[in-house]
């Protein structure tokens, strides 16, 4: 399988981590159980898609071509030619065209998983999910991306943050994280995690000196030393375990990226 490959010849290049050549064995040996898992929900999962969009890159050319165009599940093709997939668009708020990446609303996803679940995606496009590393990365590369993060804290108070820069790089830089550019309300967590490389509890690729972050957290994100935002921590949980942006725990959060929009729409 090409993607076992990959892993291989990556992992075996980086002579100067011998944490990751370590444990690549054992990754290989997840990969292959989690690709069997997968193959089965793709087979017996329903076609949700809204009409025949193979041709759009993200949601903002589907809006762009279709000025009408409802909220919902479309099929995006990036330029890239690496095959279409599913993908939640919302076409109304804040100017739409945004393609969402990460959505939490009620804990039915478990969200503490493993390095490749999170390269796929997983979840409901029209509940909770991650969208998935190698789709963002592949959106991303297509032109200048932004990003919008939307929370409603524990005390139902709502709030964002605008990046004007988003980026998560290719599989060989482990989905590292650029992105610049703050505005909004809620506070710029994420700016501290710029440059970092994507952790789950089987892959430790923060700069913790002793503990994966992932498996401390609960979560998995592009954790530093550990973090200052952690969209994916445990649901509900008050704690620094929990879905927190800075120093607040969330009740609900989504994130979503659109090519860099001279209206930013707040």
């Amino acid at each position: 399988m090409i993607w076992i490959l990959v892993v291989s010849q990556l992992l075996f290049g980086f002579s100067t981590n011998a944490n990751i050549v370590k444990k690549h064995c054992q990754l290989i040996e997840e990969y292959k159980e989690f690709q069997t898992t997968m193959d089965t929900y793709l087979a017996s999962s329903d076609d949700v898609c809204q009409g025949e969009t193979e041709n759009y890159k993200d949601c903002a050319s589907i809006l762009k071509e279709y000025p009408n165009a409802g909220d919902g599940v479309y099929r995006i093709q990036p330029s890239d030619e690496q095959g279409s997939f599913k993908a939640y668009c919302d076409m109304t708020q804040h100017g739409g065209g945004w393609l969402v990446i990460q959505r939490r609303v009620d804990g039915l996803v478990d969200f503490y998983r493993t390095w490749f679940e999170y390269m796929e995606g997983f979840g409901n496009l029209t509940g909770e999910f991650w969208l998935g590393n190698e789709k963002i990365h592949r959106l991303t590369h297509q032109t200048t991306y932004e990003l919008r993060v939307d929370v409603m804290f524990m005390d139902g108070k709502i709030a964002y943050g605008h990046y004007r820069n988003f980026r998560v790089d290719n599989m060989s830089t482990f989905y590292r994280l650029v992105i610049s550019g703050f505005s909004g309300s809620a506070g710029d967590p994420l700016t501290a995690h710029n440059r970092m490389r994507f952790t789950a509890k089987n892959l430790d690729l923060d700069t913790h000196k002793t503990a994966n972050c992932a498996v401390s957290y609960r979560g998995a994100w592009w954790y530093k030393a550990c973090h200052s935002s952690n969209l994916n921590g445990i649901y509900n949980d008050t704690t620094t375990k929990g879905m927190r942006w800075g120093s607040k725990s969330c009740l609900r959060t989504s994130m979503k990226i659109r090519p860099q929009h001279r209206d930013n729409g707040e």
